[in-house]
């Protein structure tokens, strides 16, 4: 932040004043996709659970009730629905069979390859290490 503030001749609050008013609006040039946001729910423990899943970002917000909060992805999500419904079990899933379009009953799972975020990584992933144990053959 301060190096943003340097290079703007600003003070560090002014910059983040100035980034609040770029970004909190929508922009002509930018403008709100409201179409990206996909009405969502699931069913567990005989309770429904509404949610919206975001499929620019892959994020998911459930506005209230179990596990309420914004998500990155949609299995942290389902897992905090199931620790808020049943605790005492491994809240692991997988959010793609776990959540539903409102508006069809599919699995979200439907709409895994329209999403348009991508993962970036800073480095390359580390080669394998050779394994010379591997490529010879065990004799008995």
């Amino acid at each position: 932040m301060a190096l943003l503030a340097r290079a703007l001749g600003l003070t560090s609050g002014e910059t983040i004043a100035h980034l609040l008013r770029l970004y909190a609006q929508p922009s002509p040039e930018t403008p709100a996709r409201p179409d990206m946001f996909t009405p969502i729910y699931a069913i567990y423990q005989r309770r429904r659970i509404e949610g919206h899943f975001d499929r620019s970002t892959g994020a998911l917000s459930i506005p209230a009730g179990p596990g309420a909060g914004q998500y990155k992805t949609a299995s942290g999500a389902a897992r905090a629905v199931v620790t808020a419904l049943r605790p005492g079990i491994s809240p692991i899933r997988t959010g793609w069979t776990f959540w539903r379009l409102a508006e069809t009953g599919a699995h979200l799972e439907v709409l895994r390859g329209t999403t348009t975020h991508t993962r970036t990584t800073t480095s390359p992933p580390a080669p394998m290490p050779a394994s010379t144990a591997a490529a010879t053959p065990r004799t008995r």
